[in-house]
This record gives structure tokens, C-alpha cells and sequence, in this order.
């Protein structure tokens, strides 16, 4: 599950393994300057999950933030994720 923020791809296909989703955000910005190098992180079991949305959600809401905090933004955050509905703590506390 690929989508787009603030210039970052962000992958958030989850692992299957042992009968649990495995959360993971590949975040990748390209530089339209062929002079500048990309960048990529990669963030590897936030959590498991019992379904596939679950880690997907996670997943991308973690990007999210990961992001703005790098911007030094939190605007336009949703603070009310999934994965605080279901009792599991997010990973980057929102401010």
C-alpha cells in the first residue's frame, strides 16, 4: 500500500509472518535536482496486528508523523488514529 506526503512516498505493505501482520513504513523522497541525492528511511516492526488494514493504518499514521516532526510541523495531523481506538499506543506522541 504505496501513497504520497509532503513530497515522501511512504510504503506501508505489511509483512505476514506466524498468522500476524507485521506494521513497516518505507518512506522515500526523490529530488527533482538530478544533482541531489534521495533519501530513504525504513522503520521495520512498529507492531503486529491481526489484520492487514490495521498494520496499514499504523504503519502510515507513524509516517505521517515521523514526517512532520522531521518538518517540524504538526499541522494537519489526525490525532484519533486506529490504532489509538484499539488501545495500542501510537509511537511518536503528538504534541
Amino acid at each position: 500500500m504505496q501513497c504520497g506526503y509532503r513530497g515522501w512516498i511512504i510504503d506501508a505493505t505489511p509483512d505476514f509472518s506466524l498468522g500476524k501482520f507485521f506494521a513497516h513504513a518505507r518512506l522515500v523522497r526523490v529530488s527533482a535536482d538530478d544533482d541531489v541525492d534521495g533519501e530513504m528511511h525504513i522503520e521495520r516492526d512498529l507492531s503486529y496486528f491481526d489484520t492487514e488494514e490495521e498494520a496499514i493504518e499504523v504503519a502510515q499514521q507513524w509516517a505521517f508523523a515521523w514526517i512532520c516532526e522531521r518538518d517540524g510541523s504538526v499541522d494537519g495531523m489526525q490525532h484519533e488514529t486506529q490504532a489509538s481506538r484499539s488501545g495500542i499506543p501510537d509511537e511518536i506522541p503528538f504534541r
